[in-house]
């Protein structure tokens, strides 16, 4: 099963949607480096440190990467 962690590019502040990446065996980048790209295509740069959780689903996150794991918010 894939662990994904929620994340950021250098461009972001702090009205800014979270994107969402899948994480390698390195695990989470909170101090930058990110290893992979967001789902939705996105260059990120550093993981954010908070729960993957539906909360910030529905409230923080980039539509495209939200629709990319199939997470329908109403």
């Amino acid at each position: 099963m894939k662990t994904y962690s929620f994340c950021e590019n250098c461009h972001a502040g702090p009205f800014s949607k979270w994107h969402i990446r899948p994480l390698t065996d390195k695990g989470k980048k909170l101090g930058g480096g990110a290893d992979t790209l967001a789902l939705c295509g996105k260059k990120v740069h550093w993981d954010k440190g908070v729960e993957f959780s539906f909360h910030h689903l529905e409230k923080n996150c980039c539509k495209k990467c939200r629709d990319k794991i199939g997470v329908e918010v109403v």
